[in-house]
C-alpha cells in the first residue's frame, strides 16, 4: 500500500497525526500545511485549484471538449444503460444502473454522488471537518466513511462491493486506476488531472449514473445563482481582489492565476483578479505565487480575501503592522474567510458553489461598499 499523503483525509487510527508541514505540488491542491484532523491541512489545500473550465462565463468550455460532449461519452443516452463514458487514463463502461457507489476522490466525487442521489455505500473521510463530511454534504443514508491518508484502503472498498467508483476527483489516479477497476467500473476525470470543470465533472458523474438529466438540471439552477448574485451586485464588476492562505510562517500563498478556480469563480460575479499578482513570478505550484512579509504590499486590492490554518496564526498575521498599513485593511475591505468557505470555492461542485455564494456575497458586499 502507498504511503502518500491526501490532503483533508483522516487516519484510520486511534489518536491524530501530528501536522506536518511539506509543500507538495498537486495541481489543484497545491501546497499542503500539515495532515490530518486539523484546518492546517486545507489552508494550502485549497490555493492550489486551477482548472481549464470557462465555467459560468456565459458558456463552457468543458461541453467543447470531447471527454465532456454527450456524444463523445458513448452511449451516454438520458439513463440508458450500458453506458461507456471516455475519460483519462480510461474509458468506463457501466452495463445497468448502480446500486453500489463507492466515492474515492478529495472532496467532490462524495458531492456529486449525494447531489444526484446515488445510492452510496462508502466515501472519502474529510478530515478537515469533524463529522468527516463538509458541512454541505447530507446523505441520507450512512455511507461508511474511509481515511485515505496513507494510500486508498482498497481492501474496505473491496468490502464494500461497489459496482462503480467515482475516482475523477482522486489527484493520484494515475496509480490507482489499474487497482481500482479490479474492483468495479471507476470513472477517471476526463480532460487530465485538474483539468476538469465543475460542470464537466458533473456531466460525467450523471452519465454513469444514468442521471444526466437531473446532472444537468442542477448546472443550469446553478449558473443562474450564480448569474442571479452578479445581477443584484452590479458593483462586484471591476473590483480587483486577492485570494490566498497565510502559512504559519506569514508568507501568503496567493492565487495568481486566472485558471484558478476560486479566481474563475470571483471572476463570474464581476471582480477581476489584481494585476499585481497575476504579474508575479509562479511558485513550485502553477498558478500560486508566495508572497513574503516584506512584500505584503503586493496583496492590496480593492478586496483582499485570506484565510488562515488556525486562530494564532490569524491572529498574528493581522497584528503585523505591515498588514495593518494595507489600503484595503485601513478602510474595512479585507475579508477572512472561515475554512469550510474557502474549500467550498476552492474544490467548486454542484453542492459546493451554492453554499460558498451564500457564505461569501454578504462579505464581499461590506467589503466593496467599506472601499466605495
Amino acid at each position: 500500500m502507498s504511503t502518500r499523503t491526501r490532503p483533508g483525509t483522516a487516519r484510520q487510527s486511534g489518536s491524530q497525526p501530528q501536522p506536518r508541514f511539506l509543500p507538495r505540488s498537486l495541481s489543484r491542491r497545491g501546497f499542503l500545511l500539515g495532515t490530518g484532523a486539523t484546518a492546517a491541512t486545507a489552508a494550502l489545500a485549497l490555493a492550489g485549484c486551477s482548472s481549464d473550465d470557462d465555467s459560468g462565463k456565459g458558456g463552457t468550455k468543458s461541453d467543447a471538449k470531447g471527454a465532456g460532449n454527450p456524444t463523445a461519452s458513448g452511449t451516454a443516452a438520458a439513463g440508458a444503460f450500458p453506458v461507456t463514458v471516455k475519460g483519462t487514463p480510461g474509458s468506463t463502461t457501466v452495463k445497468a444502473a448502480p446500486k453500489r457507489v463507492a466515492a474515492c476522490g478529495y472532496l467532490r466525487d462524495t458531492d456529486l454522488a449525494l447531489a444526484l442521489g446515488a445510492p452510496l455505500v462508502l466515501a472519502a473521510r474529510n478530515a478537515v471537518f469533524p463529522s468527516g463530511l463538509a458541512p454541505w454534504q447530507k446523505p441520507t443514508t450512512s455511507p461508511e466513511l474511509v481515511g485515505t491518508t496513507d494510500g486508498l484502503p482498497l481492501e474496505k472498498i473491496a468490502a464494500a462491493r461497489p459496482d462503480l467508483i467515482l475516482a475523477s476527483d482522486d489527484y493520484q489516479l494515475a496509480t490507482d486506476y489499474a487497482k481500482l477497476t479490479k474492483i468495479a467500473p471507476t470513472l477517471a476525470y476526463g480532460n487530465g488531472v485538474g483539468k476538469d470543470g465543475w460542470d464537466l465533472m458533473a456531466q460525467r458523474a450523471g452519465d454513469v449514473l444514468g442521471k444526466r438529466a437531473e446532472a444537468d438540471k442542477l448546472i443550469t439552477e446553478v449558473r443562474a445563482k450564480i448569474a442571479q448574485v452578479k445581477s443584484e451586485h452590479p458593483e462586484f464588476t471591476g473590483k480587483t481582489f486577492t485570494f490566498g492562505p497565510v502559512g504559519a510562517d506569514g508568507s501568503v500563498y496567493t492565487t495568481s492565476s486566472t485558471a484558478d478556480a476560486a479566481a474563475t469563480f470571483f471572476h463570474q460575479l464581476g471582480l477581476e483578479l489584481s494585476p499585481k499578482v497575476t504579474k508575479l513570478p509562479p511558485s513550485a505550484t502553477p498558478g500560486r505565487s508566495q508572497i513574503a512579509r516584506e512584500r505584503l504590499d503586493l496583496l492590496d486590492a480593492d478586496v483582499v480575501i485570506l484565510t488562515y490554518p488556525d486562530e494564532a496564526t490569524r491572529k498574528k498575521f493581522e497584528s503585523d503592522a505591515l498588514f495593518k498599513r494595507l489600503p484595503a485593511v485601513k478602510r474595512g475591505s479585507y475579508i477572512p474567510l472561515d475554512m469550510p468557505t474557502a474549500i467550498a470555492l476552492a474544490f467548486p461542485s454542484v453542492l459546493s458553489i451554492p453554499y460558498g455564494l451564500d457564505a461569501v456575497t454578504p462579505k464581499l458586499a461590506t467589503a466593496v461598499k467599506n472601499g466605495a
